[in-house]
């Protein structure tokens, strides 16, 4: 009887561990297929000192969360330009879905519930009509979600810069995030697939794809007069991670997020080479800390 039962569990157990796999496995194979050339520093420093180049970065917080590893931000770029046009670089959540995330970081990491500062059209008040283009650093829902939100205030008019990665490749996790991009009010512009890219309309920025942590992971760069500043999403939690190159763990990395590890560990070794140099500064999205050191919060 009981080797019957344990007989019965193995089973039971072997289908769910191959259920989980296939689950898995897809997205897992997706993204280690997605492995791009870096920019050299010599590539990134071209940013800074263009004509007409950027004038101010700053930063907004849609929502922020303590937890045991530090306050959690979920936070909204934006770069002006002398013309006033801003770009922005994610865009949060609104307050339901902020409110739920938190929640869900709660029970699973535990800290305390989420704070929400407003929704990205909220805290941009008039100057959303300002935003002329939009980028993600990947496509999960607490970085996508809050474009419901900027598109019903904006409406038309705005473009989406984004890689053929980011825009061809999605899995379980990004899915729902690759929709709200794809439905919403942006005019798409599809970028070449490796490599640096830089735009006339937006001189001083540069856009590259990274993969790693999806397979749309994507570097932002801003070169200012004697600053370059690199937006490296979520590649680590934390700009400490990257220092300390320290990843996410077996859970998260394999589990709850399927990442490259290899790759994120090659990212995190050529993001803590560029974050040395005294004029470059890497930026982590879910960092507040390292948010707020970096910018300045934008006041309309």
């Amino acid at each position: 009887m009981v080797r019957k039962l344990l007989v019965g569990l193995g089973v039971a157990l072997g289908i769910a561990l191959s259920a989980l796999l296939a689950y898995l496995l897809p997205a897992h194979v997706q993204v280690r297929g997605v492995t791009p050339s870096l920019p050299t520093a010599t590539d990134l420093r071209r940013l800074q000192n263009v004509v007409g180049g950027p004038i101010a970065v700053y930063y907004l917080v849609t929502s922020h969360q303590s937890s045991p590893q530090g306050t959690l931000g979920h936070d909204v770029i934006l770069i002006e330009w002398p013309d006033g046009d801003l770009f922005m670089i994610d865009a949060g959540m609104d307050r339901d879905a902020a409110t739920a995330f938190g929640e869900t970081v709660q029970t699973m990491f535990g800290g305390d519930p989420a704070i929400v500062d407003g929704t990205v059209s909220e805290l941009l008040g008039d100057a959303v009509r300002r935003v002329a283009a939009v980028g993600f650093t990947h496509l999960h829902i607490d970085h996508t979600q809050g474009l419901i939100d900027f598109c019903a205030a904006r409406g038309s008019g705005a473009t989406l810069l984004q890689t053929r990665y980011q825009h061809e490749l999605h899995n379980f996790n990004t899915s729902e995030g690759a929709a709200i991009v794809g439905s919403s009010c942006l005019t798409r512009f599809e970028v070449a697939a490796d490599g640096l890219t830089t735009f006339d309309r937006f001189p001083g920025l540069g856009m590259a794809p990274l993969g790693g942590h999806t397979p749309g992971s994507t570097l932002f760069a801003v070169g200012l007069r004697d600053r370059l500043l690199l937006f490296s999403g979520d590649i680590t939690n934390s700009l400490a991670d990257i220092r300390d190159d320290r990843g996410k763990g077996f859970v998260y990395s394999f589990l709850l997020v399927p990442e490259h590890t290899g790759r994120t560990a090659e990212l995190r070794t050529w993001l803590a080479a560029l974050d040395a140099a005294p004029d470059i500064d890497v930026v982590v999205s879910h960092d507040l800390a390292n948010v707020r050191q970096a910018l300045v919060p934008f006041t309309n």
